[in-house]
């Protein structure tokens, strides 16, 4: 079953022309979310950052 959405169709306009009415895909929105970073994933970075400061006290004592 086609849908009247999924084809392109033409409209009068009050200048007798006809307008192209069709729907256009505007592509990827990735650009616009905001990244999803799974919780394994973000576990792990907070744990090397808490490292690298661990580190970098330790070299302040020395």
């Amino acid at each position: 079953m086609i849908l009247d959405a999924d084809l392109g169709y033409a409209q009068k306009d009050e200048g007798e022309k006809y307008t192209d009415v069709s729907p256009v895909p505007l592509g990827s929105k990735e650009s616009h979310d905001p990244p999803t970073v799974k919780l394994g994933s973000w576990l792990r970075a907070k744990s090397l950052h808490s490292i690298m400061i661990e580190d970098k006290k330790s070299e302040m004592k020395v």
